[in-house]
């Protein structure tokens, strides 16, 4: 199997192929498309409807509901391990189904933003600036199966455990089937569940993704761009009009880069406000199922969701921190350019655009918390309290004490 044939943009490109920063979103908006959020095609509209319709209600609708009927029907008859298992995942698939809604709702930013990258790479001229996009687009790609491997092994890993004792993953409840009664129930309960847990751990690579897909991508330019405000009045051969016109560009340059940025920036506050929310909470369930309760096959699927959990929001973060410091760099850059020997009009000018260059490019979640390492690890240090809470309380010694005089 040839790869590079069938996955062209996961490996990087020479630097004498034209750039191409859309492609680091190629296989993030193709899955997009397959999550049925997009506009139907022509071609295969009652198809896409019907897949759409059929993922979404299951997935999208249906799981939050299953897990919260679940437990109001059969919450006597969960073991404390499963309890928590289903818990956990019952707040992320709560958390997932509001940040598809959003994106839903938002999606023609993704094209919009892939409009203006198309806007940046027009002024890429030199071969190693086109080389510095095609390694962005590559990792990008490579970064979004990394997430896709994580989260579908999260939904196996759980369904294969579950299954080898004879017990659906989830226990949700779905009308007409009772997996107690016969193995063709317990098989048709745990296809529905796998199928639905599948589907969202789709949908949610796709929402939690595409942040770093497109900061990534961002970045580069950022950086091809500081070299370039670096490179501003060193050219001997310029005259004095030629010399403004380039600063007058990169004014301009700047204005793009900003613009790319105010398109994503509500989907990104919506999605990531969202996820800072639960995050604390899922993590201290996870790690009390993984310390008090969980055998050796539950143990490795709750490590498997805890990764895919701590994915949801750290390497974004971790951006936005290095994204922080390349805006930094920007106004850095334009000082070190020549622009000592300028005539008046262009250091009044360039002054102006270092004040500009000065404020940083920040995210924030709903204008509450500022996407940042240090808010991630503040929300994720919640899940010590939880466990702290629970273990102080003893509740997890009463819900076993209670499950065995059952």
């Amino acid at each position: 199997m040839d790869l590079r044939r069938i996955f062209p943009a996961l490996f990087t490109k020479s630097e004498e192929s034209p750039a191409r920063s859309r492609d680091a979103t190629i296989y993030l908006l193709r899955c997009i498309f397959l999550m049925g959020i997009r506009k139907p095609p022509a071609k295969f509209f009652v198809a896409y409807v019907l897949w759409s319709f059929t993922l979404n209600f299951c997935s999208t609708i249906y799981q939050p509901i299953g897990f919260l009927t679940g437990y109001i029907s059969h919450l006597s008859e969960f073991s404390p391990g499963e309890f928590l298992t289903s818990l956990q995942v019952a707040f992320n698939a709560w958390s997932c189904s509001t940040k598809v809604l959003i994106v839903w709702a938002l999606v023609q930013r993704f094209d919009d933003a892939n409009a203006i990258l198309d806007e940046l790479d027009k002024r890429l001229t030199l071969p190693r600036e086109r080389l510095q996009i095609h390694r962005a687009v590559s990792l990008s790609n490579r970064i979004f199966f990394f997430f896709m491997a994580v989260y579908m092994v999260y939904a196996t890993n759980t369904f294969i455990s579950a299954i080898s004792i004879g017990r659906p993953p989830y226990q949700n409840y779905y009308p007409f089937l009772d997996w107690r009664s016969s193995t063709l129930h317990l098989a048709l309960q745990a296809g529905l569940e796998y199928f639905a847990m599948a589907g969202a751990c789709f949908q949610d690579v796709c929402v939690d993704c595409y942040p770093v897909n497109f900061v990534l991508v961002l970045r580069a330019h950022i950086y091809i761009f500081s070299e370039r405000l670096r490179r501003l009045g060193t050219d001997p051969a310029e005259t004095t009009e030629q010399r403004f016109e380039r600063l007058v560009e990169c004014i301009h340059d700047h204005k793009v880069i900003l613009r790319f940025v105010n398109c994503l920036r509500p989907v990104i506050s919506g999605t990531i406000f969202v996820q800072f929310l639960v995050v604390g909470l899922v993590l201290g369930f996870t790690l009390i199922n993984i310390v008090l309760f969980a055998n050796l096959g539950s143990a490795i699927a709750a490590l498997s969701f805890m990764a895919a959990v701590l994915l949801e929001t750290t390497p974004f973060c971790i951006l936005c921190n290095y994204l922080t410091e390349d805006c930094y760099k920007l106004s850095d850059a334009l000082f070190h350019s020549n622009w000592i020997q300028g005539q008046r009009r262009y250091k009044s000018t360039l002054l102006f655009f270092l004040q500009k260059l000065q404020q940083p490019i920040t995210f924030m979640a709903m204008e509450v918390f500022p996407i940042s390492v240090g808010t991630n690890i503040s929300v994720t240090k919640f899940s010590f309290s939880v466990f702290t809470l629970v273990k102080q309380m003893n509740i997890a010694e009463k819900m076993a004490k209670s499950n065995k005089d059952e």
